[in-house]
């Protein structure tokens, strides 16, 4: 089984060898890290630790009712889920009622913070990308708009536009034209959804769909989609390929990949691997937040979608490895103990550059806590991965971006890298161990979960 997720992150360079696919790059080399990916004792299924048949049933490897197609994934958990098919034809309908027309740059100007001078309506997002072409604060828009002050956020946002539009002028360049994304909504009414240069390459939702569904290894017949958060421009999700899965004494697990798009600029396409556990019903990602595989097309000028097929079929294939390289990290984390866990936990949370509010820290105290209560706890209490286990469950409580940000800290804490050893492991969680050891009782107290 595969996981996809479908999450939102702009892009950005890095050196690090995993984190990223640029079209034009040479490609890697598909294969398992030999290095890392090697059997583990505590890794090895225990005997009978199988998906099977019972009854003319199938069940998974901890006991639950599952189906042939999907016999690693408990049937509660898949009832949950729709057709992939059936979601590709929702994007493929949502696409129906979008369009994109080119506007002058001059004629880009505010009636109100609803509609242009020329009546066509805009929404939220195609004001906020107005506001990025001006250089102006979201702060700002935000303070205006709370005290009341639209007129008045019409006016500066108008005379930023017609500054900028001067500027371009007087050096001497031809008139700029700006292409209007539009949607039309359930009654009727068509308005601007963003703005972007001429020069922004679009990559729509459907168009993305189409390359996954020509690059994924399995046949999409019987995929699986859950967790879909897609509002028909910005696309969150999973996907579960049949049967790509490992069995594990405590669970089973699936490796797989992630990705995200966006139509209005609040992301790039990238595809990233994860592992998933399976014991929980609602579904556990595990993210690796140095591991994503960007297919940056830098959104510039015409897309060249037969390259950008080939390179996410590249991307897929890498991601799966390193999904095998996550799951030889995960069983790593089971030996790792953790005697003190609050503080460890507060200590991560204050060190994530994420801004972790007290409540979400609360919430994978209880995360760590209720997995003590699994089959198999155990494995949890005091340990590297109940302490990553407790956030991922904690994430379940959330959605969009706070839930990626939270299943994409959970490992980056695992491990320093992803071909890290138990001993380099071990290292980094000792470390943050002993920075916990100097919390005072009153930075623990707020961060603690007591309730019910």
């Amino acid at each position: 089984m595969i996981l996809l997720i479908i999450t939102q992150e702009e892009p950005e360079m890095s050196d690090n060898r995993f984190d990223m696919l640029e079209l034009g790059d040479e490609k890697p080399k598909v294969e398992p890290n030999q290095s890392v990916f090697t059997n583990v004792a505590s890794l090895q299924p225990k005997e009978g630790a199988t998906a099977k048949q019972v009854d003319g049933q199938w069940v998974n490897a901890i006991g639950l009712q599952s189906t042939a197609s999907h016999r690693h994934v408990a049937k509660v958990w898949q009832d949950k889920c729709i057709a992939l098919p059936e979601f590709i034809k929702t994007v493929e309908t949502l696409a129906e009622s979008k369009r994109d027309i080119e506007k002058p740059e001059s004629e880009i100007r505010l009636k109100d913070m609803e509609t242009l001078v020329d009546g066509t309506m805009i929404s939220q997002s195609g004001i906020n990308n107005l506001r990025m072409f001006n250089g102006m604060p979201s702060t700002m828009v935000s303070y205006m708009e709370e005290r009341g002050y639209q007129d008045e956020l019409v006016r500066f946002m108008n005379d930023a536009l017609y500054q900028r539009e001067q500027e371009w002028k007087n050096k001497g360049k031809e008139p700029r034209d700006f292409r209007c994304r539009l949607r039309t909504n359930e009654a009727g009414d068509e308005y601007i959804r963003a703005v972007v240069s001429e020069r922004y390459g679009v990559i729509d939702n459907a168009q993305v769909m189409d390359i996954l569904r020509n690059s994924l290894p399995s046949n999409i017949d019987e995929a699986l989609a859950s967790h879909i958060d897609h509002d028909g421009d910005d696309m969150f999700g999973n996907i579960l390929l049949p049967d790509y899965m490992k069995s594990e004494p405590d669970s089973d697990y699936g490796v797989g990949i992630s990705f995200k798009n966006s139509e209005i600029r609040n992301a790039a396409f990238s595809v990233s691997p994860f592992l998933f556990r399976a014991i929980c019903l609602n579904g556990m990602i595990w993210g690796r937040a140095n591991s994503e595989i960007k297919i940056n097309q830098r959104h510039m000028g015409k897309i060249d979608i037969v390259e950008l097929q080939e390179q996410v079929r590249t991307a897929i294939a890498v991601a799966l490895t390193q999904g095998n390289d996550l799951l030889t990290l995960m069983g790593h984390s089971k030996k790792v103990k953790v005697g003190n866990v609050l503080p460890t936990i507060v200590q991560l949370a204050r060190d994530s550059q994420d801004n972790f509010t007290i409540e979400q820290t609360k919430a994978w105290h209880k995360g760590y806590l209720d997995s003590l209560h699994e089959r198999n706890g155990d494995v949890h209490e005091n340990s590297a991965f109940g302490v990553v286990n407790g956030l991922t469950r904690a994430a379940q409580n959330y959605t969009g971006a706070t839930r990626e940000k939270m299943e994409k800290y959970a490992s980056f804490i695992l491990s320093p890298h992803i071909d890290s050893d138990l001993q380099a492991i071990s290292k980094r969680w000792g470390q943050v161990s002993d920075r916990a050891d100097n919390l005072s009782d009153k930075v623990l107290n707020q961060y603690q979960f007591v309730g019910v």
